[in-house]
């Protein structure tokens, strides 16, 4: 349970308005994780389903196109977490250290939805 103490941990020396920033900031993350989870079970459940043969999915290519936007759904949550979280950011180097992070996942949304369209225009010849 320490983790979940470090999670809900209130900065010391926090204005009213540093801790409605940190409490949204957390909200928002936990609704990105919760897409992504979320994504990721449907997938596991259509990948099941499209192993035993139980219901018409589609291909492999369309349950990964649906799992890869609900990813990037998740990630655009996270993302916009970390901004309002540098906000609040106390020197430059939290902010550098959100920006790699921000940068990072950018660059990860990028290239998935680059995948995506090729996979989308693959499933629709």
């Amino acid at each position: 349970m320490d983790w979940l103490q470090q999670i809900f941990t209130i900065p010391d020396g926090a204005t009213a308005l540093m801790l409605i920033l940190f409490l949204i900031k957390r909200i928002i993350s936990l609704i990105g994780v919760l897409v992504i989870l979320w994504g990721a079970c449907v997938a596991f459940y259509n990948f099941v389903c499209h192993c035993k043969k139980v219901r018409k999915i589609g291909s492999i290519d369309l349950i990964r196109l649906q799992f890869g936007r609900t990813i990037i759904l998740g990630l655009e949550f996270i993302v916009s977490a970390d901004v309002i979280e540098t906000t609040t950011a106390p020197d430059f180097y939290s902010v550098g250290i959100l920006a790699s992070l921000v940068a990072i996942r950018t660059l990860l949304t990028f290239f998935m939805n680059r995948e995506l369209k090729s996979i989308s225009k693959k499933s629709t010849r």
